[in-house]
């Protein structure tokens, strides 16, 4: 196979994941968003690995994947965290395991999902985070970055981790 083909077969495996997911453990739980639908958003090659972000009825997670002959995800205790270097910084993530995937890695970047209308409306929202996890340039210091104490965090501060104190 050719990285493209990899890459590819790498984010079928997460869709079926989640879709399995989605129709078994999921099914009929009032977490569950009914506008929305399983969708890999966004999946790249970065540093031997497949980063992207999952859509789903119950959440919006950032994942780590291997990809053949690239850099391995040691099988780790389910749920122990794992820093994982985008350019917009560090990130901590959880080891998790499917058996689709094998052992990955994966953080919420949002959950429940209630807050989306549409499916369209989430696969935005995860855009946006792709674009701010891997955008090299600092953030900008000023109230939107570091807000006041009791005040709203920005979008951007929302996605790094940035929240009020």
């Amino acid at each position: 196979m050719n990285a493209a083909a990899d890459l590819a077969a790498t984010g079928r495996a997460l869709e079926q994941a989640y879709t399995r997911i989605w129709h078994t453990r999921m099914r009929g739980l009032p977490i569950v968003n009914p506008a929305l639908r399983v969708e890999l958003v966004g999946l790249r090659a970065w540093d031997g690995c497949a980063v992207g972000v999952i859509v789903a009825p119950w959440c919006m997670n950032l994942v780590v994947l291997p990809l053949p002959g690239g850099r391995d995800i040691p099988a780790a205790p389910v749920g122990s965290v794992h820093v994982v270097r985008l350019p917009a910084g560090n990130h901590d993530l959880l080891a998790a395991q499917l058996p689709e995937t094998g052992p990955h890695l994966s953080g919420s970047l949002c959950s429940p999902m209630d807050d989306f209308a549409s499916q369209d409306q989430a696969v935005a929202a995860a855009r946006e985070a792709l674009d701010l996890l891997f955008d090299a340039r600092p953030a900008p210091v000023d109230a939107a970055a570091d807000p006041a104490p009791g005040s709203q965090a920005s979008r951007r501060g929302f996605l790094l981790g940035r929240l009020p104190r």
